[in-house]
C-alpha cells in the first residue's frame, strides 16, 4: 500500500489543506440528466498514470463529498475515481420538495442512474478501463443489485456495511411488515418516517456511526455548511423499497459472479450481518473481512483501524485485476 492514511491528531488540517488542495486540482465536476430526466450531480479525478479506475456509491443519507478523503487514497493508490450524489441526496435532483427527506421510487431507480452513469460518464472517460467498485451500506445494497444484473461491467466490487438485511431494532418483522401495508394503503409515500431525526449540527460522536471523533466533527462541519448535504429522514416509500431491494438481491445474490469483498463492521446497528453473511454464502465467489471495532462507518475509524482496513481493500483489488 503506497498510500499514508491521514492521521487523527491533526486530521481537520490535513483535509482543509492537503486533501481539499487536491480536490480543487484534481477533481471535476460534471452534472447531467440520468435516463428518466433526473439531474445528477457526479465528480470524478482523472489520474494521469492510472489505467483502471473505482466507482464508488454512496450510503443513505450521504452525499459524494463525504467521500473525499476516500477518493484521495484510491486516487494515491494509482486509480482514477469516480463518484456521484445519488438520486434525493447531495446536490443531485430530488422527487419531494422537502430536502431534508429521502424519496425513491423504486431502488431500480438506483441501479440505472449507476448504470447511466458508468454508460455515459465514466466510459466517456476511461472507455477501456478495468472498473472496480466501492459501495458503502445503501450504496453496497444498489451495488449488489446492479451486479446482478449487470454482471460484467467490474472487475471486482467492495461492499463496505452493505445494506444487504434491514435492521429495525426492537421492532418484530411482522410490525414492519404492518407498517408497509399500511403506509402504502394510506398513501405515506412521500412522508417522513415516524419517530426519525432531523439533522442537528450539535455534534453527538458518541451516538454517531463512526469511531474517529475528528473524522466525525469534519463530516459534521461539511454538512453544517451546505444544506444540501443535510438530508437525514426517510419516507414511509423509501422504507419500503428498501425492504423490496434486499429482499431481491438476497434471492439473487447467486447471480454476482465477479469477487467480491464485503467489509463487516463488529458494531454496527443501522444493517444487520446476517445479511452480508447469507449473501457471502450464496454469491459465487464472495468472501467476509470483520473488523471487529468498527462501526457502520468503517472508513471512519481511527487511522490505526483504517491502515488494516485500506490495506485489505487495495490487496483485493490488486489481486484481482
Amino acid at each position: 500500500m503506497r498510500i499514508q492514511i491521514i492521521p487523527d491528531q491533526n486530521y481537520s488540517e490535513r483535509m482543509d489543506d492537503e486533501v481539499a488542495a487536491w480536490w480543487r486540482d484534481s477533481v471535476k465536476l460534471h452534472r447531467y440528466k440520468s435516463f428518466d430526466g433526473t439531474k445528477i450531480q457526479s465528480y470524478y479525478a482523472l489520474n494521469p498514470d492510472a489505467d483502471k479506475a473505482v466507482v464508488i456509491v454512496h450510503g443513505f443519507t450521504e452525499f459524494a463529498e463525504k467521500f473525499a478523503e476516500v477518493m484521495y487514497y484510491f486516487y494515491g493508490e494509482g486509480y482514477s475515481v469516480f463518484t456521484l450524489d445519488q438520486r434525493g441526496h447531495g446536490r443531485s435532483g430530488r422527487k419531494v420538495p422537502d430536502p431534508n427527506l429521502v424519496f425513491v421510487n423504486s431502488f431500480g431507480e438506483y441501479v440505472e442512474d449507476l448504470r447511466y452513469f458508468i454508460d455515459t460518464v465514466v466510459r466517456r472517460e476511461m472507455p477501456d478501463a478495468p472498473l472496480f467498485l466501492f459501495g458503502h451500506s445503501m450504496g453496497g445494497c444498489v451495488s449488489a443489485l446492479f451486479l446482478e444484473k449487470y454482471p460484467d461491467t467490474f472487475k471486482a466490487a467492495v461492499l463496505t456495511s452493505p445494506m444487504l438485511k434491514m435492521l429495525f431494532g426492537t421492532m418484530p418483522d411482522f410490525a414492519v411488515g404492518t407498517l408497509a401495508v399500511v403506509s402504502q394503503a394510506l398513501n405515506w409515500k412521500a412522508r417522513p418516517l415516524s419517530g426519525a431525526a432531523a439533522f442537528s449540527p450539535e455534534p453527538d460522536f458518541e451516538n454517531s456511526c463512526a469511531t474517529s471523533e475528528p473524522r466525525y466533527l469534519y463530516t459534521l462541519k461539511q454538512q453544517t455548511a451546505h444544506k444540501a448535504y443535510q438530508t437525514s429522514v426517510p419516507t414511509y416509500g423509501w422504507v419500503v423499497e428498501a425492504m423490496k431491494a434486499t429482499e431481491e438481491l438476497q434471492k439473487n445474490a447467486a447471480e454476482v459472479i465477479i469477487p467480491v469483498l464485503i467489509c463487516q463492521a463488529g458494531l454496527d446497528t443501522l444493517v444487520d450481518n446476517a445479511g452480508q453473511d447469507s449473501f457471502a454464502e450464496h454469491a459465487a465467489n464472495a468472501r467476509i473481512v470483520r473488523f471487529p471495532k468498527a462501526k457502520h462507518e468503517i472508513y471512519r475509524s481511527p487511522a490505526e483501524e483504517l491502515e488494516g482496513y485500506y490495506g485489505e481493500i487495495f490487496d483485493f483489488y490488486s489481486k484481482n485485476s
